[in-house]
């Protein structure tokens, strides 16, 4: 468990991060605008999707995924420190790009090294444990946030108080990261899920006799369902979550301070989810639980709209039950889902799980600030609604 602590400390980061960057372009950067914001946050992960299968393929290839993690956290700690001196917008959107891009480095390697050192009954417990302590950082991160405003530091020091917990998480990945001196874990499966199919059709085909509906029975995975769940689910969320500072700050005329609060509020919930899947991983139906929880969440996000025209101290207790709720949800969600990505997808394409993610989540950076600004946020959130329905309905092909 010691490697995880660079990945605590460098999701400590991104936790301030995630409040402070729309802010900080939106409020303090010349020309910044929420529309500015979506463009600059889409074209980077736009142009990081290829490079999520160029960091997979490079990573299995080679199978040293501590130097792809390594790369990729000192980089981006470098590149922070350029980015908080710098005011120019062109060069902030670049900086940005750059720091998505190595910021996708790092979770092919991650996810291998964790589906590694774990047998396969063992892979949600080890992906619930892994994200509880890393979601933990994050919350971390945000509860700075919220001390660090309450001083009333500007922006440009916040952004530059972010680079040491991502020198840090560099420094520690350096200390406690190895490569595990056996890959096999993955091939394991494949094998065993080849062997089980195959004494399926043997026991189906003995009862052809008695009419039975044996293709039903025999069908796989429908692995592309899941690819379009995946890609929907992202969209979804990065519509509503990519304007949501924003939001809060205009339509509901909240102070920094508050919006991290609500943002900790909701990254502690997911801690608390993440602790509850590690006690119950061994019940969890990661299939039929990925499809219900996008189902919930597309009734949820419509929960704002009621939240502009309620008064303050109302509207403040439906944000933060809302948000309590998704991050309960997005808990549950992540560990099955990642289990199930590592059981479908092949070895060699381990990046394909994170570019699926990006895309939906880079159509969504685009799509979710231009509704915002263009037409009112309640139309963002019904986008989001309507998305996360259509990933229900994919993730239901999918089981």
């Amino acid at each position: 468990m010691r490697w995880f602590t660079g990945f605590i400390f460098h999701k400590m980061a991104f936790g301030l991060l995630s409040v402070l960057l729309p802010l900080y372009i939106t409020q303090t950067v010349s020309g910044g605008s929420l529309t500015v914001w979506g463009i600059i946050t889409s074209t980077a992960t736009f142009l990081a999707i290829p490079f999520s299968f160029l960091w997979g393929y490079l990573c299995d290839l080679s199978q040293h995924y501590r130097f792809f993690i390594l790369t990729s956290f000192g980089a981006i700690t470098a590149l922070l420190y350029v980015f908080s001196v710098t005011t120019d917008l062109f060069m902030l959107g670049l900086l940005y790009a750059l720091i998505v891009i190595l910021q996708v480095a790092h979770e092919p390697p991650k996810n291998v090294l964790l589906a590694e050192t774990h047998s396969h009954v063992d892979w949600k417990q080890g992906f619930a444990r892994y994200e509880f302590l890393t979601r933990l950082g994050w919350v971390i991160g945000l509860l700075l946030g919220f001390l660090l405003a309450t001083l009333s530091l500007d922006n440009a020091t916040l952004l530059l108080i972010s680079v040491f917990p991502s020198l840090i998480s560099f420094l520690a990945s350096t200390i406690f990261l190895k490569d595990p001196p056996l890959i096999s874990e993955r091939g394991l499966v494949s094998i065993e899920k080849s062997i089980s199919l195959v004494h399926r059709g043997a026991r189906l085909f003995s009862k052809l006799d008695s009419g039975a509906h044996v293709w039903d029975e025999l069908k796989q995975e429908n692995a592309s369902a899941l690819y379009m769940g995946l890609v929907f689910f992202s969209l979804a969320s990065s519509i509503f979550f990519t304007p949501l500072p924003l939001f809060f700050a205009r339509n509901l005329a909240l102070q920094t301070s508050i919006i991290f609060i609500l943002h900790l509020l909701m990254s502690a919930s997911c801690c608390l989810g993440y602790f509850l899947t590690q006690r119950m991983a061994d019940n969890l139906e990661a299939n039929r639980l990925v499809s219900k929880i996008s189902l919930l969440r597309s009734l949820l996000v419509l929960l704002p709209i009621l939240a502009v025209v309620s008064p303050l101290v109302v509207a403040i207790a439906l944000s933060i039950s809302v948000l309590i709720a998704l991050g309960l949800a997005a808990a549950f969600y992540s560990v099955s889902v990642l289990s199930l990505s590592m059981e479908v997808m092949p070895r060699g394409k381990a990046g394909l799980f994170t570019a699926l993610v990006g895309t939906g989540s880079a159509i969504g950076c685009l799509v979710g600030p231009f509704v915002a600004e263009s037409f009112g946020f309640q139309y963002t959130f019904i986008m989001s609604s309507a998305c996360f329905i259509l990933s229900f309905l994919a993730f239901k092909e999918f089981t």
